[in-house]
């Protein structure tokens, strides 16, 4: 065994085990192992952790795993499919991808599902089944599903406005750290919407949002 073929081995049963190739009598190849396994070959490449990036065969792992029903790989390939990378974008298969990880609970597609339905992209525009899909992902603490419910209350899209909802909700979200929702939840304590106006706590969320690199935060921070 050379060295190079060593430590590819040695870094397999480190990592409890890796997907293999073989090639099939058409001269390709395809990947066994189990859909865990080659999920993480999936994002070793989509990363490029220990090997040079290539979503081409990201996606190609991804494919296989997802197929076998692996939830975290279904989500991993409509991401791919939404941003175009590894694979031509593709809206309608990025939509088809997360709904079937939505449907086993990953929170992360149950999220991204419901920006389809709330943008239109792959989906028709729907924003009930929007509300419904951020709420079932805010139901497992989804950061990002928390501070689209909270533009949902602020909005009323779905739902009756209700400034008092929005406030809470971008709050847990905010609490989890997301620029986002910090910058959010300053605008709702600015401008007195769901609560007293309170600018001080409002420039304090302003400027832990642009410490994060949130651009209209570092604007807001200079305005209050």
């Amino acid at each position: 065994m050379d060295m190079k073929k060593f430590i590819i081995v040695g870094f397999c049963l480190l990592s409890a085990g890796c997907a293999t190739t073989n090639s099939d009598n058409s001269g390709g190849s395809y990947a066994q192992g189990s859909a865990e396994q080659l999920y993480k070959m999936g994002n070793q490449y989509a990363k490029g952790n220990g090997v040079s990036q290539n979503y081409s065969k990201a996606v190609q792992y991804y494919q296989q795993s997802a197929q076998m029903g692996y939830a975290k790989a279904q989500y991993a390939l409509g991401y791919l499919y939404r941003t175009g990378h590894g694979v031509p974008q593709n809206y309608n298969a990025a939509a088809d991808w997360f709904e079937k990880a939505a449907n086993q609970g990953n929170s992360d597609a149950q999220y991204s599902l419901g920006v389809r339905y709330l943008m239109g992209q792959g989906t028709q525009q729907d924003y009930a089944r929007a509300l419904s899909w951020f709420q079932r992902a805010a139901g497992q603490d989804n950061a990002y599903a928390e501070n689209q419910l909270g533009y949902m209350y602020a909005e009323g899209k779905s739902v009756p406005q209700n400034y008092a909802m929005s406030l809470q909700w971008y709050q847990k979200a905010a609490d989890h750290g997301l620029a986002s929702a910090q910058y959010s939840l300053g605008m709702m304590y600015a401008k007195g919407l769901g609560t007293p106006v309170d600018t001080a706590k409002a420039k304090q969320l302003f400027q832990a949002a642009a410490a994060s690199g949130f651009d209209p935060a570092q604007k807001a921070a200079t305005q209050y």
